[in-house]
């Protein structure tokens, strides 16, 4: 079996007197899927919240090949997040934004701030989200704002501005 690219060790959440989660030991390979379920609040949006640190971990550690993600700060957590994608449940899409303004924040991390401000993307990110549209079916969509489109097309922006992040 490969080297793990996430582990979980012992991972613990609190909210208030809430145990989330409680003693979770997990291994995931490079290109190795897993399923989490299970009932509504039993803290998989949570789990999954904590590797990138959107949620912190009240105890324990989560390796991300190796380096305790709970150490890193500044300039490491930001590389080790744009090397995570993530689909949110909630989609996380900025509303007021285009589909294509949309997708290209999954490049936020590899460009210059004033780039991202002045939304100059390279060409290169343009044309691979043109593809990833294409390859979720709303390629017309890549003008609409966010605000005018269906759930599912909302969750499938999602997947493919995570794919756009390039993520191990």
């Amino acid at each position: 079996m490969p080297e793990p690219i996430i582990t979980f060790d012992k991972v613990n959440k609190w909210f208030a007197q809430f145990h989330v989660l409680r003693d979770i030991d997990l291994e995931v390979a490079q290109g190795e899927r897993i399923v989490i379920c299970g009932p509504s609040g039993s803290g998989k949006s949570t789990l999954i919240r904590c590797i990138n640190r959107l949620v912190e971990p009240t105890g324990g550690a989560i390796l991300f090949e190796g380096a305790d993600l709970a150490q890193l700060s500044g300039r490491a957590l930001r590389h080790a997040r744009r090397r995570i994608g993530m689909v949110f449940q909630e989609y996380n899409l900025v509303e007021r934004l285009t589909v294509m303004e949309n997708l290209l924040c999954g490049r936020l991390g590899y460009v210059a701030v004033w780039r991202a401000w002045l939304r100059k993307f390279p060409q290169a990110d343009i044309e691979r989200a043109f593809e990833l549209l294409d390859a979720v079916g709303l390629g017309e969509f890549a003008t609409r704002r966010a605000d005018q489109l269906s759930g599912g097309q909302r969750q499938r922006v999602g997947i493919a501005r995570a794919v756009m992040q390039n993520p191990e």
